[in-house]
C-alpha cells in the first residue's frame, strides 16, 4: 500500500503525521538567494557539518537568479544532500522567496537566514542541541553584525533580566520594549507548525518585508523562549544593502508598500486583540511610520522631494489612520525640523562619531 493510502483514514494520518515528526530535522534554515554568487559560498560553508546530518536543513531558494547562485548551490545539494535542499523558483522577490521556504521547509523550527549571511557552525550546533527540548512557538536568539569594510564585530546580547531556559508567555514578552526589540528576522525561530496555522504569506515583488514578517508571525504566538546563543551573522556596511540610506530613498515605494500593509493589518486585527497584544502591534506601526518619516525627512538628499513625499503620506494617515497618525506627529515635527536645519542621515552619524 503506498503512503497516500495508508493516510487515507484518520488513524493512519495522525501514524504517518508522528512518523514524519520524528524523522523531521530540528531546524530548516531558508536562504533566499537572488544574485548572490560573491557572498553564498562563505554562507553556505558554515552549515556544511557532518554533525548537522539530519537535524538541519537548509533550503536554497534561488529567487530567479542570473549569476552562478544556483550552481553555487547545486554544489552544497550534492555534496551533503542530508543537509542542503535547492528549490528554484521565479523572481519575486525576498517575500516570495521566504514564502517558498515555508512552504518546503521540513523542519520543526523555521528561520531565515540571507544569502550573503552566515552562521556561526559551532553556536549553530549548541542550538540544535538545545531546540531538542523546546516547544515554544517562538524561540529568539542573540544577533552579531560584522562590518564588512572594517571587520568590526558587534554582539547585540540579551538584557541581563530575560529568563532563560524557559518558555515564557508571549504578552510577558511582547509587553516589554526591551524584550520585544530583540525579535527581529536576525533572532527569531519560528515552530513550522505554528507559522504554516496562521496562514503567513508575505508581499511579493517588495523590499523590507523583513518588518511584515516578524509582526505577521508573532502577533498570534502563544509562548516564547530566549536563547543565550548567538547563531546568525549579519553582514552590515555594503552599500548595495536595501537597508542602506540610499536605498531606503530609492525604494520608497517599496517602503510605503510595506507600511500600509501593516497599517491596513493593525486595523483588521487589532479590534480583536487583548490590550498587551494590540500595543505590541500599535507600537511596531508606529516604528515603521516613524522611518518613512525620517527616509522622507532625513536620508533623502533631495530635500524638496523628501519634504512633498513626507507631506502627502502624513495626509493619508490623517485620513486613513488617524490613531497612529496622531502617535507619529511627534516624529513627523522632529523630522522636519531636522531637515530644516540640513541635517541628513551622514551629518547626523558624523556628529554621533564625533
Amino acid at each position: 500500500m503506498g503512503e497516500a493510502a495508508a493516510c487515507a483514514s484518520a488513524d493512519g494520518e495522525a501514524a504517518c503525521e508522528n512518523g514524519r515528526a520524528a524523522g523531521r530535522p530540528l531546524l530548516t534554515i531558508a536562504v533566499p538567494s537572488y544574485n548572490v554568487e560573491a557572498y553564498l559560498e562563505r554562507g553556505l560553508s558554515t552549515y556544511d557539518d557532518p554533525r548537522f546530518e539530519r537535524r538541519l536543513e537548509v533550503i536554497v531558494v534561488n529567487d530567479g537568479s542570473t549569476d552562478g547562485t544556483r550552481s553555487i548551490a547545486q554544489t552544497f545539494v550534492a555534496r551533503r544532500p542530508g543537509v542542503f535542499r535547492l528549490v528554484d523558483k521565479p523572481n519575486g522577490g525576498h517575500g516570495s522567496a521566504v514564502n517558498a521556504g515555508i512552504d518546503a521547509a521540513r523542519g520543526k523550527y523555521f528561520r531565515v537566514i540571507d544569502g550573503d549571511d552566515w552562521a556561526d557552525t559551532g553556536n549553530l550546533s549548541r542550538l540544535l542541541d538545545r531546540l531538542h527540548g523546546i516547544d515554544a512557538d517562538l524561540v529568539v536568539d542573540v544577533k552579531r553584525e560584522v562590518d564588512m569594510r572594517t571587520g568590526a564585530r558587534t554582539l547585540f546580547p540579551l538584557p541581563p533580566d530575560v529568563p532563560l531556559g524557559v518558555s515564557l508567555p508571549f504578552e510577558q514578552a511582547c509587553g516589554r520594549d526591551d524584550m520585544a526589540s530583540l525579535i527581529m528576522v536576525h533572532t527569531l525561530m519560528i515552530r513550522t507548525d505554528y507559522v504554516r496555522s496562521v496562514g503567513l504569506r508575505l508581499l511579493e515583488k517588495t523590499f523590507y518585508v523583513d518588518f511584515e514578517y516578524v509582526v505577521k508571525a508573532t502577533l498570534d504566538a502563544g509562548s516564547v523562549q530566549f536563547l543565550d546563543v548567538n547563531v546568525y551573522q549579519y553582514l552590515v556596511g555594503n552599500a548595495a544593502q536595501s537597508v542602506a540610506d540610499k536605498n531606503y530613498v530609492r525604494r520608497w515605494d517599496d517602503h510605503e508598500r510595506v507600511t500600509r500593509e501593516m497599517l491596513a493589518f493593525y486595523e483588521r486585527r487589532s479590534g480583536n486583540l487583548d490590550d498587551v497584544r494590540r500595543d505590541y502591534l500599535r507600537r511596531r506601526c508606529e516604528l515603521i511610520v516613524n522611518t518613512h518619516y525620517n527616509i522622507a525627512l532625513i536620508f533623502d538628499k533631495d530635500r524638496r522631494r523628501g519634504v512633498r513625499r513626507a507631506k502627502e503620506f502624513r495626509a493619508w494617515l490623517h485620513a486613513e489612520h488617524p490613531e497612529i497618525a496622531a502617535a507619529t506627529d511627534k516624529r513627523y515635527r522632529q523630522a522636519s525640523l531636522l531637515h530644516h536645519l540640513g541635517v541628513d542621515s551622514q551629518k547626523k552619524l558624523d556628529r554621533l562619531r564625533g
